[in-house]
Parts: structure tokens; C-alpha cells; sequence
């Protein structure tokens, strides 16, 4: 399977890639999210893979702004565990030395208070991926310099750990998604993308639509907004519903909210939680 996904290696994305097809992924680095749709729509690659959403972190805007406004859908979902290491060059072993930390701003974030309680004075040097902070301590042979990568970053770089399993919260998970233009059957088990933009705002609207949900059994297990990019203060909604969408109660939940707005649907997929 050719598989896009954001570049470089050495990425929890591609982690992800490689568990979604151990065997046979070929897998195609992009340098940005909206890059892995593009080369998906005009079939250069199979599938997608991006993140969507992070347990600590929240909902990745891009790929959520990216995914209303493409023709392909989500085909499945996939939880990844986010396990950061703490890594220096070569085989060194302590790291009481450490000065300067290379580190993507999320991982950092997700990992601040182990990097506040063990090496205070570190300079925090921020990078444009994980991948990204092993590449640029590869080709760093200066003193007292580390990074913190994922696991098959160690490998893909030649680096060492000198600490495992450094984020501060040990349920850490990324949500990604398989975009497509496939379509799936109903599973029994399966979660249901909308998006909803209002014909018209007036008092109430988001409580009746969550109403008219409640009303056919309908279980609404995220609803967030993001702008429209048009005028200020109009936005768009954004539900996960569980159910597939050929099923009775989720197809007539849609044509409900479909008086009141405009309805995409990103995907019915099997669920994975």
C-alpha cells in the first residue's frame, strides 16, 4: 500500500504508517498536511495518514480545515501511543551533561515538566518535527546537545537514549485518520465525521440540533467549532456521532440537521474507542 504521510521520517506519523501496514507500506513523505491530501486526490498515492487529534493536545486544526474542504473522506482511525525519548549522538550513557534540548513546541510541551525537573538549565532549541530534531542532532557532533524523538527515530538516526518515556503524561495518545476516496461498510462498531455549517445563526440552534440527536438515540461523542474563514464570528461545526451513517438512526439524524444546515459527512468509519 502507498501510503502518504508528513515528512521526514523518523515521525509518531510515521510510526503510525508502518503499523497500518507493517508488511508492504510504501510510504511517500509530504512536507505538509494539505500536501498528503493533494497527492491522494490526484492518485499518486493510495491512502493518507495524518493526525487528527492528540489526548493532550486537542484536535489538529489543519487537518480538520483541510478535510472539509477535500473530496476524500476518513476510511478508518488509528490510536497511536506517544512515547517520547530523551536522545543524545552516539553511546553515551548519562546525560548530566545535557545543555541544549532540540524539540518539535508539542513535544516539548508534552514533555516540559520532566525537562524543567531534570535538566532546568537546558536551552530549548524548537524544531519543525521530531523528525526533524534527530536529523539535526545526527549532523550536531557539539557537546552537551540532545533531542527528544520517538522510538523509531533512534533507530532510523543511529542515536542513543539516555532516557524512555519522558512525557509527563503516560496516557499520551494521537488520534490519526486514513483519508480516501473509499467507502466502508457498516461495522456495528463505527463512528460517524460531520460537518455542519449553519444556514442560519439564531438563539438555540446548537441545542436543537444536539436535541433532535438526543430525541433518536444518537450518541454525539465530540462537537467543537472552528471558523469558516469567512466574516468574523461565523463557524463551522464539527461532531463525531457514533453509528455509521447508513444506519436508520444516524441517516435520520442527518436529514434533521440538514433543515437547519448544510451537512457534510467526513467519513463513517470503523471506531477504534
Amino acid at each position: 500500500m502507498k501510503i502518504a504521510i508528513l515528512g521526514p521520517q523518523g515521525t509518531f506519523s510515521h510510526e503510525a504508517a508502518l503499523k497500518l501496514d507493517p508488511q508492504k507500506a510504501d510510504i511517500d513523505f509530504q512536507r505538509t498536511i494539505r500536501d498528503v491530501f493533494e497527492t491522494v486526490e490526484k492518485g499518486q498515492d493510495q491512502v493518507g495518514l495524518v493526525p487528527i487529534e492528540s489526548s493532550v493536545g486537542g484536535t489538529v486544526a489543519e487537518t480538520l480545515d483541510t478535510l472539509n474542504n477535500s473530496k476524500l473522506t476518513i476510511e478508518r482511525e488509528l490510536i497511536h501511543p506517544v512515547t517520547h525519548y530523551l536522545a543524545v549522538r552516539g553511546k553515551k550513557s548519562t546525560s548530566d551533561t545535557i545543555t541544549r534540548i532540540l524539540a518539535h513546541p508539542q513535544s516539548y510541551a508534552q514533555c516540559e515538566n520532566y525537562v524543567r525537573n531534570h535538566h532546568p538549565g537546558a536551552i530549548i532549541i524548537q524544531t519543525s518535527s521530531n523528525g526533524r530534531s534527530a536529523e539535526m542532532l545526527k549532523a550536531d557532533d557539539s557537546p552537551g546537545i540532545a533531542a527528544i524523538v520517538p522510538a523509531l527515530a533512534l533507530e532510523l538516526y543511529e542515536l542513543t537514549a539516555v532516557d524512555s518515556a519522558i512525557q509527563d503524561n503516560r496516557y499520551n495518545v494521537t488520534r490519526f485518520v486514513v483519508v480516501s476516496g473509499n467507502r466502508t461498510e457498516p461495522t456495528g462498531y463505527d463512528r460517524t465525521s460531520l460537518s455542519i455549517y449553519p444556514r442560519v445563526d439564531y438563539p438555540g440552534l446548537l441545542h436543537e440540533m444536539l436535541g433532535k440527536m438526543a430525541s433518536l438515540g444518537v450518541n454525539l461523542s465530540k462537537v467543537e467549532s472552528r471558523p469558516s474563514k469567512g466574516r468574523l464570528g461565523d463557524y463551522i461545526f464539527y461532531m463525531d456521532i457514533q453509528g455509521h451513517v447508513r444506519d436508520e438512526r444516524v441517516a435520520e439524524a442527518i436529514h434533521e440537521l440538514e433543515k437547519m444546515a448544510f451537512v457534510r459527512c467526513l467519513g463513517s468509519y470503523p471506531r477504534q474507542y
